[in-house]
């Protein structure tokens, strides 16, 4: 499992934009096909993945088909201004999102495994505030520690 995180450019402030900003990412690690990143955005217009935890922090948690990943990961992009995604449990709700987790996972077994441990590291505000708080290397080392990987 590779993870990445990078900060996104504040101009960005659209969904669309900040899928195409995690998985260009991927993409530069020949870790999805390229055709994923449009089958993120098309998918989070049904079914959007915004999340507002409890502690006020905006997640978003984009995916798409698995048949079109080839290395199992995860591209995490942080804003420090948020990304506007519709609300995983009400669409015509929006949230802001300052945190957004690109799973990129080849089969369905390990998506919903790594789904499960990420919904219990998010209601962990230490967990939250670690991630947007470390720099990225430093963030990426502490979500691999704590997805067990």
């Amino acid at each position: 499992m590779h993870i990445l995180v990078h900060d996104l450019d504040e101009g960005i402030v659209t969904y669309q934009d900040a899928i195409n900003a995690s998985g260009s990412y991927l993409l530069e690690k020949d870790y999805i096909q390229i055709e994923y990143i449009a089958a993120c955005i098309n998918r989070e217009k049904s079914y959007p993945t915004g999340l507002l935890m409890s502690n006020g922090i905006g997640i978003a948690i984009p995916h798409a088909n698995y048949q079109l990943v080839k290395i199992n990961s995860i591209s995490i992009v942080r804003s420090i201004n948020g990304v506007t995604f519709g609300e995983m449990e009400d669409s015509s709700s929006k949230v802001s999102c300052q945190l957004i987790f690109n799973l990129a996972l080849a089969t369905s077994d390990q998506h919903l495994s790594i789904l499960k441990r990420l919904f219990t590291l998010f209601q962990d505000e230490s967990f939250l505030n670690k991630c947007q708080q470390f720099n990225c290397k430093q963030t990426e080392e502490f979500i691999i520690q704590q997805l067990k990987l």
